[in-house]
């Protein structure tokens, strides 16, 4: 899942592409803003750019962007998306408890709390943008078209 980190999604995508080859299955599985409209509210803008900075993300974009810029390479066919949050919500709580229930990294290098309860904060508000339908688990698949001959 490293769309969400890519500065530029489109050429991520084309890259992708290009390399896969003839008849070869392209899966993107990635964290997503919720489509627009209806437009963000203020509380959402704020949300993301939390999101953004804390964790140095450029920016998001919706999984029926991702499904477009597939199709937008015109090589792809049987391009197919799915809202995979629901699957994937519990791990973010998980992931939290995973950091607070083995302290031995914390004790065993004191200057490591900031970061964890840093990391603590920041995992919960992702969780509560999924759980409010703010971010989506995206799923985008295609298959790249066989050359003709």
């Amino acid at each position: 899942d490293p769309g969400e980190h890519m500065p530029d999604k489109r050429k991520y995508v084309e890259e992708m592409v290009r390399v896969l080859k003839p008849g070869g299955r392209l899966v993107i599985a990635t964290w997503c803003q919720r489509s627009t409209p209806p437009a963000f509210t203020e509380e959402d803008l704020v949300n993301l750019d939390y999101l953004y900075k804390e964790w140095a993300h450029p920016y998001f974009i919706s999984i029926e962007d991702y499904a477009s810029l597939v199709e937008g390479t015109t090589t792809m066919r049987d391009v197919d998306t799915n809202d995979w949050t629901r699957q994937t919500i519990a791990s973010w709580r998980h992931s939290i408890w995973a950091g607070v229930w083995d302290p031995i990294p914390v004790f065993s290098r004191p200057n490591i709390w900031y970061k964890t309860l840093r990391d603590i904060v920041c995992l919960e508000r992702m969780r509560r943008a999924f759980g409010r339908g703010l971010m989506q688990y995206g799923m985008i698949k295609g298959v790249k078209v066989k050359a003709s001959r």
